[in-house]
């Protein structure tokens, strides 16, 4: 038996009430073991949050879950699981109670909510609107890491670009200046890094379309393979970027020339070489 998973939820309403949709992360160590998204009718964004928690406790204790812990942006759920808040809207108290019949499954179950900026919300997020795209099939299982491979984001970027339109195709062209926020488990990393004058940004591009293998642009005569372009869309969105450091202050990095978006995880950072990296 599996003994505890981490359980990352979300639900979305495009009306609230309106189109909605549920979505889930299982979580187990470093790896991600199940993600679904799936389309749902009608409903409020409150009941979509909750249809996700049950359907999410579902998918732990099939996976031979005993212990949860589960994670979401909707501060009206959790506080009403966790029992501070009454559940008084006629339409939740229905779903509040099968949520209950959900957790009764586990020998223990905590609730707690994180900001939407959280890297697994966000992929919950993403999933929650391909299916309200049609994008996505109502079901979606797979193994996101193989064994031994991990992903740990080590900060956030801090930038005033918000969506995708805003950023520009390339960060060496716009001068314009980004903060990298180091997480303080990571901040010991960063000895030393001042002593360089360029670093390469390693991030994981949260917003990006995974399912990208061709790329067309007017100025190319055909399409392209992803992999001869540094599009952001592609299978796993991981994005190189070679940034001026103009200062660090604690762990907290100024840089110039990043085009990641606002709150785009950070995954890696290593000193640019003159004479290792340009050919």
């Amino acid at each position: 038996m599996m003994e505890k998973v981490l359980l990352y939820t979300d639900g979305a309403s495009r009306g609230n009430p309106g189109n909605a949709a549920l979505a889930y992360l299982v979580v187990q160590g470093e790896r991600i073991i199940r993600e679904h998204g799936e389309h749902i009718g009608r409903m409020t964004n409150n009941e979509a949050e909750y249809r996700a928690i049950i359907e999410g406790l579902k998918a732990a204790a099939q996976l031979g879950a005993d212990e949860v812990e589960v994670f979401s942006d909707s501060q009206l759920v959790v506080r009403q699981m966790n029992g501070q808040y009454a559940v008084r809207a006629q339409g939740l108290i229905p779903l509040h109670r099968k949520a209950q019949e959900a957790v009764s499954m586990f020998s223990s179950v905590r609730f707690a909510s994180v900001p939407r900026e959280h890297p697994y919300i966000r992929m919950a997020d993403q999933l929650a609107n391909e299916a309200l795209d049609g994008k996505r099939s109502s079901v979606q299982v797979e193994e996101k890491n193989l064994p031994g491979v991990g992903l740990r984001p080590i900060g956030i970027v801090r930038s005033a670009y918000k969506v995708q339109a805003d950023a520009p195709r390339q960060g060496r062209t716009e001068p314009v200046e980004s903060i990298i926020e180091i997480y303080p488990d990571y901040e010991a990393g960063l000895e030393s890094v001042s002593s360089s004058r360029h670093l390469f940004i390693l991030s994981w591009f949260d917003r990006s379309s995974r399912d990208v293998l061709s790329v067309e642009r007017p100025e190319w005569p055909k399409p392209r393979g992803v992999f001869a372009t540094r599009s952001p869309n592609r299978p796993n969105p991981i994005g190189l970027s070679l940034v001026d450091l103009i200062g660090i202050e604690g762990r907290v990095l100024r840089v110039r020339g990043l085009d990641a978006l606002d709150g785009t995880p950070v995954l890696d950072i290593k000193p640019y070489s003159a004479g290792i990296d340009s050919p």
